[in-house]
């Protein structure tokens, strides 16, 4: 009777440490996961956001890249890490086309998106049309003219195979009915030094990514997508004037491994919520160029399972028809 009693007691005991730490989240620091190289999208945006993250949660956030392979790499490293509330991943929302990438090329998925629960997206970033500053396409229509021209001789950049500016560069292709060469890097970074290198004809990138050099002379702005006027810089032409009816924008979320506490994810989200509402994070989003977008819960959930549907099609359109080739 004592004995059981005892082991009760012991149980209580136990049960009661145990709700405690769980309430005690976060207690030791959390990793900030980036898919991608430093000075990409992604990665600036999540260095953006950690010190309001740190500010919310009341505990250290440190961004860690695990770049390689489009992003499979970091995005299956986070969908197979210990369900706790200590890996995070931020990033571009076009991992969503990653498992459908390894099936088309009769691989297996490095993880599957059931494997992500999505929190809240943060942010959607305009596109333009860039070019070399030495380009000697000085117009948006002198570049669509030359592409028809010449089918398959001009380059265009991405993030990587299947990646963000790879979908959507797909995707502007069909539309404005050219043919151009695709050229993959491995990331935001390495793709804008491609541009300043010459490397390529041309790129569709969100202002934040290329808004800098753009201020600097090192690269140009030809038009861009969607209806929206830019503020800055202002007066640029739209990719619709110049007969491509085309949008497009980056986008940027934060998603943690499926299966975490109902509580510790509770937290995550009303600490998203805090730094995407934080001036300081606005601040430094506007001071790159970027814009903040953020929405959460059903809202987010139910464009995400859009967003994912989206992209699954374009990307076995792509497998499908395209071809490609490494960097020079």
């Amino acid at each position: 009777m004592k004995s059981k009693i005892f082991v009760a007691a012991f149980l209580g005991v136990s049960l009661a440490a145990s709700s405690a730490i769980r309430a005690e989240y976060p207690e030791r620091p959390i990793n900030l996961v980036v898919p991608f190289p430093p000075a990409g999208t992604a990665d600036n945006m999540a260095r953006a956001i950690q010190p309001a993250l740190q500010r919310a949660l009341k505990q250290t956030v440190v961004v860690v890249n695990r770049a390689g392979a489009g992003g499979a790499i970091g995005v299956s490293h986070v969908a197979s890490a210990p369900p706790d509330g200590y890996t995070i991943l931020y990033s571009l929302l076009s991992v969503a086309s990653l498992p459908d990438q390894a099936i088309v090329n009769k691989q297996k998925p490095p993880f599957t998106l059931d494997q992500l629960t999505p929190i809240a997206m943060l942010s959607a970033e305009p596109v333009a049309m860039v070019v070399p500053a030495n380009s000697p396409y000085k117009s948006f229509s002198e570049l669509i003219a030359a592409a028809k021209a010449k089918p398959d001789t001009l380059t265009y950049g991405s993030t990587g195979f299947f990646g963000e500016v790879h979908v959507r560069t797909a995707a502007f292709a069909d539309v404005a009915q050219i043919k151009v060469r695709h050229i993959p890097y491995q990331g935001g970074g390495p793709l804008v030094n491609a541009m300043l290198a010459e490397e390529v004809d041309f790129a569709l990138l969100s202002r934040a990514l290329s808004l800098s050099q753009v201020k600097a002379g090192r690269l140009r702005y030809l038009a861009t997508a969607g209806d929206e006027p830019w503020a800055d810089p202002p007066g640029l032409p739209r990719m619709k004037d110049g007969g491509v009816d085309f949008d497009s924008v980056a986008g940027t979320a934060i998603f943690i491994p499926s299966g975490t506490p109902e509580a510790i994810e509770k937290k995550i989200r009303q600490a998203v919520a805090e730094a995407a509402h934080d001036p300081e994070f606005k601040k430094a989003v506007s001071s790159m160029g970027g814009q903040v977008k953020y929405f959460d819960g059903e809202q987010f959930a139910k464009f995400w399972a859009s967003y994912v549907k989206s992209i699954s099609a374009i990307t076995r359109r792509i497998a499908a028809t395209e071809t490609w080739e490494a960097p020079k």
